[in-house]
């Protein structure tokens, strides 16, 4: 039988009750990098993984529901949450297109993140905040602005490599958290065939 898929298909029960798990994982990722002062983020790991097995539209609200929370204590977040949504739709299109069965595709799949997080990033940190957020990474954009950058330049450029080692780290987890769930669960899931089948194989 043919597993119906969209969004008016892919928010089961099960599906619904896997956001929350999403949105802790992201809680749990951002508290670690404020704590460290790391020059990441690690706040999509919860989207990734849902958006793997349940689809885009169910990625999409994790990403959502994951700023809103976070939002209660970093207001900041609020303004990207359209990032989050990026991240959420981008990964449930690839999982559909069979895109997370193998390492290497993982991680050209990280590549096309990266870029479509930072096209809708950048415009919102210039915009918005003047290019600077308050996080690690506003070091590297005043490093990109002394070498005489303009402000796009540098927070396009700081925004690429930031997301390439961030998402290449976050899917890859995501990945490995998947793979290692079990065939019954996978199943009952509308994005959940094409790692069973990379399990029997």
């Amino acid at each position: 039988m043919k597993i119906k898929r969209g969004i008016k298909h892919d928010f089961t029960l099960i599906a619904i009750l896997l956001i929350p798990i999403g949105v802790a994982i992201n809680f749990v990722g951002a508290q670690i990098v404020n704590l460290l002062k790391l020059p990441v983020y690690l706040d999509t790991m919860g989207t990734a993984l849902t958006a793997m097995i349940g689809g885009p539209w169910v990625g999409m609200a994790t990403g959502i529901v994951s700023n809103l929370v976070k939002g209660l204590i970093n207001p900041v977040s609020f303004a990207f949450t359209p990032v989050q949504m990026a991240v959420g739709l981008s990964i449930g299109l690839l999982s559909m297109a069979g895109m997370f069965t193998k390492v290497w595709k993982v991680l050209v799949s990280a590549i096309i993140v990266s870029l479509a997080t930072t096209i809708v990033a950048s415009p919102i940190q210039v915009l918005m905040f003047g290019g600077a957020t308050g996080n690690s990474s506003d070091a590297l954009v005043a490093t990109f602005l002394a070498s005489g950058q303009q402000i796009w330049t540098a927070v396009f450029s700081t925004k690429i490599i930031n997301e390439l080692i961030d998402k290449s780290i976050c899917l890859m987890i995501a990945y490995f958290i998947v793979i290692k769930m079990s065939p019954r669960y996978l199943s009952k899931l509308n994005y959940g065939s094409s790692f069973i089948k990379r399990k029997a194989s």
